[in-house]
Formats: structure tokens, C-alpha cells, sequence
């Protein structure tokens, strides 16, 4: 009978071996989801704070009629070169030819993204983005063809 308790403790380091990799991969599963969950998350966040950004703006700029060169002072860092164009029913591929944008990303690249992929600073991107829709925006519309 000692024999036996003998043999069976034999076998109780392994299994407490095992019981320490199973806990610590477990700790690990969770760390790796937790550190997801945060990236999910902020990216989330950052998304619906965007989202109710453009809404707000919106609104405004459409409440008080058609946006022109005035409204050039609306444009931020958050906004991507979509909702600009859109905004200010700029050509798709305007900003990008003007402004020599060859990010794969755009339309949906943010200013600021392009900002920092061109090494300039917020306010001058602001600035050099302005003067892009000044231009388009204060140039003569196209004189129109009629038949007669």
C-alpha cells in the first residue's frame, strides 16, 4: 500500500506543471483579448467622435445656406478628404491632383494623416488646403454652350 502512494505522488509534479501552463495561458488569452478590446475600443471612439463631428458641422454650414469661399475657415484636421470634397462639391479627384496626395487612402485619409505623410505641420496643411479651395472656388464657372 505505501508503494502505491508512492507511485501516485510520483505523478502530482507533473500535473501541477500542467496546471501552471494552463494558468498561465490563460493569463496570456487575456492579456492578448484585453489588449484588443482597448484597440477596438478607442478605435470606436474615435469613429463616433468623428461621425458626430461631421453631423454638427453639417448641419450648421447647410443651415445657413450653400458653403463658398467664406466657409474655408470650417476645414479641421479630423476631416477627410471625402466629407471636404463633398462639403464644398469639390471634383473627387481634385484635392488629390492639386495637392499631390498619393496616399492609397484618400478619399477617406484625414488631413492630419496627410499632414504628417507630407511632413508639414496642422496649421500648414490647414493653410495649403484653404488656398486649394479658394482656388477652385473663386475660378469662373464654365461658360455654357447653347445651341441655336
Amino acid at each position: 500500500m505505501d508503494a502505491g502512494n508512492h507511485e501516485h505522488n510520483q505523478h502530482l509534479p507533473s500535473e501541477r506543471h500542467y496546471l501552471g501552463y494552463a494558468i498561465l495561458a490563460l493569463a496570456i488569452v487575456f492579456v492578448v483579448l484585453s489588449f484588443v478590446l482597448v484597440v477596438n475600443y478607442r478605435n470606436l471612439w474615435r469613429s463616433t467622435l468623428t461621425g458626430a463631428r461631421e453631423s454638427l458641422l453639417t448641419a450648421f454650414i447647410h443651415s445657413h445656406g450653400p458653403v463658398t469661399v467664406n466657409d474655408i475657415t470650417f476645414v479641421r484636421t479630423w476631416m477627410t478628404f471625402d466629407y471636404i470634397n463633398k462639403l464644398f462639391s469639390l471634383p473627387p479627384q481634385y484635392l488629390q491632383s492639386t495637392l499631390g496626395v498619393s496616399d492609397s487612402r484618400y478619399p477617406r485619409l484625414t488631413v492630419s494623416s496627410w499632414a504628417k505623410r507630407a511632413n508639414v505641420s496642422s496649421a500648414a496643411a490647414i493653410g495649403i488646403l484653404q488656398n486649394a479651395l479658394r482656388q477652385y472656388l473663386t475660378q469662373p464657372a464654365p461658360a455654357t454652350s447653347t445651341a441655336t
